[in-house]
Parts: C-alpha cells; structure tokens; sequence
C-alpha cells in the first residue's frame, strides 16, 4: 500500500493541476496563386509566386483558472508560411488568417499568447500580458462572420487599422452591463520588452504601440460597436492590411488616427437567410512630405450560411476594400482603391475534423503602384483541413 500511494503521489505531481485544460488545433493548407493581367507583369509573379504548396499551422493553448473566474492564457504556436504566397505575395492583402511562422524560423515553437484576465465586482473585466493582443481586450467582436477563416483581412470588421490586432506587451479593461452595453479600453507595444528606448520600451516614440476604445451594444442576435485606436508606426502595427502604395508611404513615426464602426446579425434559425456583417474604416494621417497619405478607408461586407446541404456545414463569402490611399497631402489624388473576394464552403467531416475549399480574388493588389497602362490580378485557390482536439 505504501509503495501504491508513493507512485500515485509521483504522478499527481507531475500531472496539470485540475484547472487546467490543454486545447489544440492543427491546420493544413495546401494550394496556389495564379496572377493574371497584363503578360509581362502576370509572368513575373507567376514565376516567384506561382507554386502549389502545402503549408501547416500548430496551436497549443493552455487554460488555468485559480478562482474559476479568472484565466491565465498560454498559446504555443509553429508554423511554416514565411515562403508561401499564401503569407503576402506580392501584396499582404493574400495572407491567410491561419498564415503563421515564427521569426527565428520553420518550424520554430513560440509563446504566441501569454496573458491573465480577472474580473472585478461583476461588470468589470481586467487583462494584463507579456504577449497580449488587442482583440483580447475587447468586449465585443462586432462580426458574426466568420466560423472557418480565410484571408485575414477580410476578419476584421471592415476596419484593418482600427481593429489591428496589435500584439505584445499591453493591458485593458472592459465593462459590461446586464444591457448589452460595453465600453473597451487598452493599450498594446509591440516593442514594449526591449530596454532600449531607440528601439522600444513602454510609452516611448519606438514602442509601436496603439491604444484602443470601443463602445458597443449586443444583443441575442445583432451587435454593434463603434471603435478608436490610435497607432503610433503604421509601418509595423499596419502591416499586411493595406495596400503595397498605402504600406510604402507609412512612416515609422507618424500618428494614425483610426475610426471604425461595424456591426452583425444571425438569424435565429438556419436557412436560405444568411448572418450579415459588415464594417466601414476611416484613418487620418500626419503626412510630413507632400507625397504621404493624409487620409485612408477600408469596408467589408460578409455573409455566412449555416447547416448547408447536411447539418454542421457552412458557406461564406465576403467582399472589401482594405486599407487604401485616399487623399495625400500633394494635390495628386491616388487610385489605389482595389477590391478582395472570397468563397469558401466548410465540410464538418467529424466532431473534430473539418474541411474546407476555398477561393479567393483580388482585382488589383498593387493598387496605385500597378505600372501604367497596365492590368493585375490574383487568383487564389486552396484546401483547408482543420483539426480540434
């Protein structure tokens, strides 16, 4: 008997303590990218860009809860996307929402998510974090759209530059009321762990940084919310969500002005009705040269369909606009505008297996840096295999 209770004492310690659970996905893509246009043009990309790959993404995240309220989020994540067109080729607007990789290589594991979250009283809620990202923070996610992503801009409410997922150092709070009411607040530095101040830190003209406020209402089956952020590099926070033109007049050190207001309905049952979302995105800049954006916008408009053909499966689609030039400071007006496309129709082969084809296009990804006289498109076509357990 001793030696039974020695072992099973060895065990327990070594197991996850009772408040921790351990989820995980993993994610295949395999698929290309066809360009189109003007031959010349269409020629280059297809030679650099055009290949079939097959990419994956790992997830492993680790829940604990010490008070059953509150949650200590952990997020180990590898992937292998760098080289893919499927990660920004030639324009970010071609990235997967699933597109992952760490830095230091393929392959690599890396802390992805690493933040605590408690409430306060009953309407309050805290978040504190060493990797935290914006959307974590807030009350409300005002979309509805959708239930198996595809290109990552077109999941963030019309809005890239309001909702931009900035991710690193931050903290936020949010309180709801038993009305559907929110208000949302945080801030995030993405350089906020590195001491020196000429290339990070908290607070500091390098810390990447952006600080958000949301308002919202939701109901049982509609939301609203309208949202601020305010971003101080739009070169780095921005990132992928805007056009080649809009990405090479960011400066590292000019203040973005981000506005957002978006909002979702579902039907109560499913059918030949879809959920709608849709989101709208004004920016200001401060352009110091005649040739910098003073001013940019971006919209989305998605619908999804739930239980087609047989119980479980879902269709989508969505259409936008991401973050295009809209005035300059010059005289000189931009046509950057272009527009983004997807299709795609998710097969639950099982609890925790689902796959799914999609297509995606886009009408004119380099935007105002097109060559004259001359015409781009991208087609893109894949086959997501997603795995739960």
């Amino acid at each position: 008997v001793d030696g039974l209770e020695a072992r099973v004492g060895e065990l327990e310690a070594t197991q996850f303590s009772t408040t921790t659970k351990l989820k995980g996905q993993a994610t295949f893509v395999i698929g290309a990218n066809s360009f189109g246009g003007t031959k010349d043009l269409a020629d280059q990309f297809n030679s650099v860009n055009g290949a079939t790959t097959f990419n994956y993404d790992l997830q492993l995240q680790i829940e604990t809860s010490f008070t059953g309220k509150d949650l200590l989020l952990t997020v180990l994540r590898a992937g292998d996307f760098q080289e893919s067109a499927f990660n920004g080729a030639p324009t970010g607007l071609s990235t997967l929402e699933t597109a992952f990789q760490e830095p230091s290589g393929i392959n690599s594991v890396g802390i992805d998510k690493l933040f605590y979250q408690f409430p306060v009283a009953d309407s309050f809620t805290f978040t504190v974090g060493a990797v935290v990202g914006q959307e974590d923070m807030l009350a409300v996610w005002p979309s509805a759209y959708p239930s198996d992503s595809v290109l990552d801009v077109l999941t963030l409410n019309g809005s890239p530059a309001a909702y931009n997922k900035n991710k690193g150092v931050g903290g936020g709070v949010s309180w709801s009321t038993d009305y559907g009411f929110s208000l949302s607040a945080n801030y995030v530095a993405a350089n906020g762990s590195d001491g020196n101040p000429t290339s990070g830190g908290l607070a500091t003209k390098n810390s990447a940084s952006s600080g958000t406020l949301q308002i919202a209402y939701q109901s049982e089956n509609w939301n609203i919310a309208a949202i601020y952020t305010g971003v101080q590099d739009t070169a780095n926070v921005i990132g992928s969500f805007g056009t080649a033109f809009n990405e090479a007049l960011s400066s590292p050190n000019a203040w973005m002005n981000a506005w957002g207001i978006g909002g979702s309905w579902q039907p109560q049952e499913s059918g030949w009705i879809p959920s709608i979302s849709a989101g709208y995105g004004y920016n200001t800049l401060e352009a110091n040269k005649d040739t910098e954006i003073t001013a940019s916008q971006s919209w989305t408009v998605a619908l999804e369909w739930s239980d087609v053909v047989l119980k479980g499966n879902n269709a989508g689609m969505s259409v936008g606009q991401s973050i295009f030039a809209a005035n300059l400071k010059s005289e000189f007006t931009p046509s950057d505008g272009n527009y983004v496309w997807e299709w795609w129709y998710q097969f639950q082969v099982g609890d925790n297996i689902s796959v799914t084809p999609a297509l995606f296009y886009l009408s004119r990804p380099l935007g105002q840096l097109t060559p004259t006289d001359n015409t781009f498109t991208q087609l893109g076509g894949l086959l997501k295999t997603t795995f739960k357990f």
